[in-house]
């Protein structure tokens, strides 16, 4: 019984206990929600919920207690070739090309499976971008990234040609963001094994993460921009752990800097949200972290040059379509629309006057879906930037006059983050409206017999993992979304004598990411809500292996890890 008290007041602290709280609450009713679209208070409702505290509790001290283990393991493996083969992979100079090429032969049948992988909606409309203007038509838009627009072209668009056919141009596309995603992955294991002095079955443990949990290879076979930016996202927060790691000294070294800098704006070139996720992330390193504020100031001032002077410069001398405020409004639009239509009767002849200016205000109601924004949002302005201030005036009015609207228009629209029954990745190309038949055919949205057979095969199996009890709970938006940060960002919160609270700050990219990323994005609840996941999906296991050090009896505050420049 002592021992048992022991280990509960090891690994559970009130932080937990108050995140395990919130889950139990949050988690029950979004599963209601998303499967009933309503919400309906029970005694079942109550049990679950408490059952659900009890789970997460237990749940959180078994892994603490297992992490605890895997990072204290001395050796993993004993003399033999097999072992031989597992040194050589994480300690030799060649680590980041071997973990690579086995992360990416352990993805190659569900990629050929997949073929020729899935291009989303937006990613259709940005390769006939280029296609109208290969025929003469200037018609670019920066509704979706225009660097992503020419990037994803260029490799398609050239190998289609080459080989005639539209597939070997979208695969090659793929191999190559598999290629990419692969060798970061591989080096993030590499940078944690070296700075932070990690031991090899912790290494081990990430690779197979990597290796076998299929939400990654289902990730890579995407084209879009979140697959793209996904892994470039990856080595900021590498560098930005490097940066509170090393107190802001890294950034006193101009190659760090310039590399620093360089992935940074690869970064807002991919994902346009990306941009405020860095700087309110290097923003937070100015205030908290006291030796680097002088030094953070110069990447944070070239980004911002580039973001809000050169970039719009560019746009407006090459005649770019902006995008619209509307894209940034997603939970806005669902409150005022849910306001509507429950409280009619109390919008002013001025309020609607200003709301029909951004909105179709005699749709509203009509046009609510409480779990995807798009309907009301739509995809292009319909207001000048006067208009979107007068909006944010009322939209400030309407919440203190009736702020239950608000609050449950929120709660639906955030539901599909903390449910278990949101699982599927894009893994088919049905939905494909911006497709223009005079410059692509509707059959390339297509797979040929075989390889939807094939990919038939990997849903299948896909839903065959989901639907084993623990092991399903790996595939889910709630576990990326909620469960997984919740548990870094509380794990690095606790005070520990051989672990440095600076650490917390690296958890900064990881929430913004939820926040901005997932969070004010137009769904949650659909099948294209799995990609604004990707950023979180991709950087988790680094953060599993940050934890792991909070546990390390080899690490120690001050100690070599951190001077090891």
């Amino acid at each position: 019984m002592h021992k048992i008290k022991q280990i509960l007041n090891s690994h559970l602290s009130l932080i937990d206990i108050f995140a395990c709280g919130f889950l139990s609450l949050a988690v029950p009713l979004a599963n209601d929600y998303v499967l009933n679209h309503s919400l309906t208070f029970s005694v079942l409702l109550v049990l679950r919920m408490m059952a659900s505290f009890l789970l997460f509790s237990l749940s959180v001290v078994a892994i603490r207690a297992m992490i605890t283990k895997l990072a204290n393991r001395r050796k993993v493996y004993k003399k033999s070739k097999f072992c031989k083969l597992l040194e050589k992979l994480f300690n030799s100079k060649y680590s980041v090309l071997l973990m690579a090429a086995v992360i990416l032969m352990c993805w190659m049948p569900a990629l050929v499976m997949l073929y020729p992988g899935t291009m989303i909606n937006d990613s259709w409309g940005q390769l006939e971008q280029v296609l109208s203007l290969q025929r003469g038509s200037w018609v670019v838009s920066a509704h979706h990234p225009v660097f992503d627009t020419f990037f994803m072209s260029s490799i398609i668009i050239p190998f289609a040609k080459l080989f005639g056919n539209w597939h070997v141009g979208m695969f090659c596309y793929v191999l190559f963001q598999a290629v990419c995603t692969s060798l970061v992955f591989a080096y993030s294991i590499k940078y944690m094994k070296d700075k932070f002095k990690q031991n090899d079955s912790m290494s081990l443990v990430v690779l197979l993460i990597y290796m076998f949990l299929p939400v990654f290879v289902a990730s890579v076979q995407s084209i879009s921009k979140d697959a793209l930016s996904a892994w470039i996202f990856v080595l900021f927060v590498i560098q930005f752990i490097e940066i509170i790691r090393t107190k802001g000294l890294a950034l006193k070294r101009v190659r760090f800097v310039v590399g620093f800098i360089m992935i940074c704006l690869l970064c807002i070139l991919t994902k346009k949200v990306e941009l405020y996720i860095i700087l309110l992330s290097l923003l937070s390193v100015l205030i908290f972290q006291k030796g680097s504020r002088l030094a953070v100031l110069v990447p944070a001032c070239v980004i911002s040059l580039v973001a809000f002077l050169i970039l719009p410069m560019l746009r407006s001398t090459f005649g770019i379509t902006p995008s619209g405020p509307q894209e940034m409004l997603s939970v806005p639009f669902q409150q005022t629309a849910n306001y509507v239509k429950t409280y009619a009767d109390d919008v002013t002849d001025e309020e609607k006057q200003v709301l029909e200016e951004v909105l179709e205000y005699d749709r509203l109601a009509e046009q609510y879906d409480s779990t995807n924004a798009d309907p009301v949002k739509g995809y292009e302005p319909r207001g000048e930037s006067e208009d979107y201030k007068k909006y944010l005036g009322v939209w400030l009015q309407q919440g203190f006059k009736h702020p239950d609207a608000y609050l449950t228009a929120t709660a639906a629209h955030l539901a599909g983050w903390y449910s278990f029954y949101l699982y599927k990745p894009l893994t088919d190309m049905e939905h494909h409206t911006q497709i223009d038949n005079d410059l692509i055919m509707d059959s390339v949205a297509e797979r040929s017999d075989l390889f939807r057979q094939t990919s038939g095969v990997f849903d299948s199996s896909y839903e065959g993992l989901y639907s084993i009890p623990i092991i399903g709970v790996l595939f889910t938006y709630a576990f990326f979304a909620t469960i997984a940060p919740a548990f870094v960002v509380c794990t690095l919160i606790k005070r520990r004598k051989t672990f440095s609270t600076k650490y917390v700050l690296a958890v900064v990219p990881l929430v913004l990411s939820i926040v901005l990323g997932c969070y004010l994005s137009p769904v949650s609840t659909h099948l294209e809500g799995a990609r604004y996941l990707y950023p979180v999906i991709y950087v988790l296991p680094t953060f599993l292996m940050l934890v792991a050090c909070h546990y390390s009896r080899t690490t120690k505050r001050g100690g070599r890890y951190e001077k090891n420049l």
